[in-house]
């Protein structure tokens, strides 16, 4: 098995580190070009969401990556852990209030959800002190 971990501070200004260490990470693993960005795209709206949602864009706080690469029954797996600082949410109420568009905000609120597509399995963890999004990957 393979653990990577990475923490960056609450600003948007870190999606491009964010993305090349994610990048390296498939790379150092071997995934394929069609997998990568798929889980760059992934990884990036949770981080975004992480930072604005959990973290309300305070850079004094920080969001933090852990990537578990491996194998199991046969199979490749990735699971990514991001968590943020904050209180945590509902989340088949967040996803009613965008679906139904009373999420009060036009242009926001499917970053998790597209996250969520992406991945083989995507589960929210209310934790003391910050909130987890767990993706779960086959990679291919």
């Amino acid at each position: 098995m393979s653990y990577y971990w990475l923490s960056l501070p609450s600003m948007l200004e870190e999606i491009p580190r964010l993305r090349h260490c994610i990048d390296a990470v498939g790379r150092i693993e071997g995934y394929s070009d069609s997998f990568i960005p798929d889980l760059e795209l992934s990884v990036h709206e949770t981080f975004v969401n992480a930072v604005r949602h959990g973290n309300h864009d305070n850079s004094a706080l920080s969001v933090t990556m852990t990537l578990e690469a491996g194998e199991a029954g046969g199979e490749r797996f990735l699971e990514v852990r991001i968590r943020d600082c904050g209180e945590g949410f509902e989340p088949v109420r967040a996803v009613t209030a965008i679906c139904s568009g009373r999420s009060g905000k036009a242009c926001c609120g499917r970053g998790l959800f597209l996250a969520s597509r992406l991945a083989e399995s995507f589960r929210i963890e209310n934790a003391e002190g910050g909130c987890v999004v767990v993706l779960r990957y086959i990679p291919y």
